[in-house]
């Protein structure tokens, strides 16, 4: 099972490119959860306390009530929910369309193994900081 959730969590990118130590720190952290089809996995407006990753199944995105996106096996999200510490709310749901499986990590999981395997901090700052880029460059208007 570690071995799965090593290669599973070690495609994503937030965790891709970390030395086998700190992937297998990772992926003993993380806990395996299933959804039916159906499931809300997350839900538009709740507190963001996790981070998953699809090991099996598919998802829809949605928000505002307008499908967004599917999720599928090797995707990813809540990355913010791991530094946030349920401070901030859901920008979407995201609902299983099929029976899903997925690995799962809180921020009182995460922010341990951040102070124990610096490289992982280090990984997330650099992701967080492009993705906060990309919004910005979103945000501003072409000339």
């Amino acid at each position: 099972m570690a071995d799965e959730r090593i290669e599973i969590l070690g495609r994503v990118p937030l965790f891709d490119g970390l030395p086998e130590r700190e992937l297998a720190a990772v992926a003993n952290a993380a806990k395996e959860r299933r959804y039916d089809t159906g499931d809300v996995i997350v839900g538009e407006g709740e507190g963001g306390i996790g981070f998953f990753v699809i090991a099996e199944g598919t998802a829809r995105v949605e928000a505002h009530g307008e499908r967004r996106g599917t999720l599928g096996p090797g995707a990813s999200f809540g990355e913010v929910a791991l530094l946030d510490e349920g401070g901030g709310r859901r920008t979407a749901s995201v609902i299983a369309e099929s029976p899903v499986r997925a690995f799962g990590l809180t921020s009182w999981q995460f922010t341990p193994l951040l102070e124990q395997h610096p490289q992982i901090a280090v990984k997330v700052a650099k992701i967080l900081a492009r993705r906060l880029r990309e919004a910005e460059e979103r945000a501003t208007p072409a000339s």
